[in-house]
């Protein structure tokens, strides 16, 4: 194959730095969301079991929501783009069901919660849905330069280890004493669902703002948007795109582990560390060694490929969890006396959120190589639909993590008893947390290096796809 010079799609680095707040603005309506189960339970006096099926039955439903985003974001080319219009009426539905869960749903009687906080959370994910697609399908007019690519993973990255560090000490530590009950009072998640919708939406313009100028169809693809992708194209795309089958599996594994870790945390912290407030702590003091590590493992990406950062990161992530598992240094932690297991427990915890952001963070952007794989393949370019493929099916998987938490409580008796921070967890309860917080994560992270075997676009491949892709735009300019 001969190769031609590729005249790359290259953004301005703050371009790019804008619009990953676009995915900061959607985790933060995350983080609020894996409170959910402990809301529910301790707040509104729902049951435990209750809450995770409708957790896990609300994001079932999200996941299939994704493919028909994804269509129409696909066939969408109006005066505002793709994407600028999913992005803004998502962040709206967002902002006001974040409002609607955790404002308004505890002054209701207690007899219609149930049924009011499943619609409000049917309208949350809708929103989410919209906007998280753009997240993902963006990539590919954003920047197609395999260099400038792995830089959103940085962004992302800083991004995300400031937001969870800041989020928890916001939750766990700062507001609960300006409250009567606590962690307990209605009247913290009420404020707290104002402070966190107002920065969604702030960031969210911002993002709107970074992706503006890229947003036009002289990105989409080739550049010929033409012939609009049918549905019935669909499944022989699905089928045969080999690199967005193993990227879902790789990611949706470690999503769901996520998930119930994010879930699993506020008991973790609580009950077996004896310190609710330390989940924000530590998290704040380890966050900017997360982000020199995130940093590191960008610039290792720009080099060898996002499919080997990836690679590395889950490796050395999943050998920290086991250092974890087996050690388990969780007495006597104390921040204001600083002693030896304080500071192991520290580290092994710094070094496993900086491992597992630097693969994280390759996902979003190793969507797009997987949208451009599908130029190359077939011809059709469909971010959408590749973002929200892969959404659809990590949101089914992920989906289960509310579940097993919830199963796992009233499996052990506390199901629908209100578990008080401070209490100390033992016997099948500290099983139950050692089993949610690191072996599902390290089974998620062996899932995902599997797969990533079986993944076609490594940094050699990219660069073959590209070279074909300019050679179309080439003839089409010629014609």
């Amino acid at each position: 194959m001969s190769k031609v010079n590729v005249t790359y799609n290259r953004a301005k680095l703050w371009q790019i730095g804008l619009f990953a707040l676009n995915n900061t603005a959607t985790n933060i309506a995350m983080v609020l969301m894996g409170y959910l189960a402990f809301f529910g339970q301790n707040v509104l006096g729902l049951m435990a079991a209750v809450i995770g099926v409708v957790i896990t039955g609300m994001r079932i439903f999200d996941g299939f929501t994704d493919p028909v985003i994804g269509y129409f974001i696909d066939r969408t080319e109006g005066k505002f783009g793709k994407f600028r219009p999913f992005m803004l009426v998502g962040n709206i539905i967002i902002v006001a069901s974040m409002y609607l869960i955790f404002a308004v749903a505890p002054t209701l009687e207690q007899s219609i919660r149930f049924p009011m906080l499943m619609l409000f959370y049917v309208i949350y994910v809708i929103g989410y849905t919209f906007q998280t697609a753009c997240t993902k399908a963006a990539q590919a007019v954003l920047t197609n330069d395999p260099k400038q690519r792995p830089m959103f993973s940085m962004f992302d990255g800083i991004y995300n280890a400031i937001l969870f560090a800041v989020a928890g000490l916001v939750i766990t530590s700062i507001l609960p004493p300006k409250f009567e009950l606590g962690m307990l009072d209605p009247g913290l998640w009420k404020q707290v669902a104002i402070l966190f919708g107002g920065l969604s939406f702030t960031l969210t313009i911002l993002a709107i703002i970074g992706i503006w100028d890229k947003d036009k169809k002289e990105n989409f693809g080739t550049g010929d948007s033409s012939e609009p992708i049918k549905v019935k194209e669909y499944l022989p795309i699905i089928k045969n795109n080999r690199a967005i089958q193993m990227l879902v599996i790789a990611a949706s594994t470690d999503k769901l582990a996520m998930q119930l870790t994010n879930a699993t945390q506020i008991y973790f912290y609580g009950n077996v560390l004896l310190n609710v407030s330390l989940q924000g702590e530590i998290g704040a003091i380890t966050t900017p060694l997360v982000i020199a590590l995130t940093f590191i493992g960008v610039m290792y990406a720009r080099k060898m490929g996002q499919k080997k950062a990836f690679i590395l990161g889950t490796w050395a992530s999943m050998a920290m969890l086991f250092a974890l598992l087996i050690i388990q240094p969780f007495d006597n932690i104390s921040l204001t006396s600083m002693n030896g297991t304080t500071i192991l427990l520290m580290t092994l915890i710094l070094l496993q959120k900086g491992f597992a952001s630097v693969s994280g963070n390759m996902v979003i952007p190793m969507i797009a190589d997987c949208a451009d794989y599908e130029v190359y393949r077939s011809g059709k370019f469909i971010p959408g639909m590749m973002g929200t493929l892969f959404s659809f099916v990590d949101k089914l998987i992920s989906s289960f993590a509310s579940t097993l938490l919830g199963v796992g409580l009233a499996m052990i008796g506390l199901g629908n008893a209100i578990i008080e921070p401070g209490t100390s967890a033992t016997g099948s309860f500290f099983l139950l947390i050692m089993v949610c917080m690191f072996i599902i994560p390290i089974l998620g992270h062996a899932a995902s290096i599997i797969a990533m075997k079986y993944y076609p676009l490594d940094e050699a491949k990219m660069a073959e796809i590209q070279d074909e892709i300019q050679k179309i735009k080439n003839e089409q300019a010629i014609a």
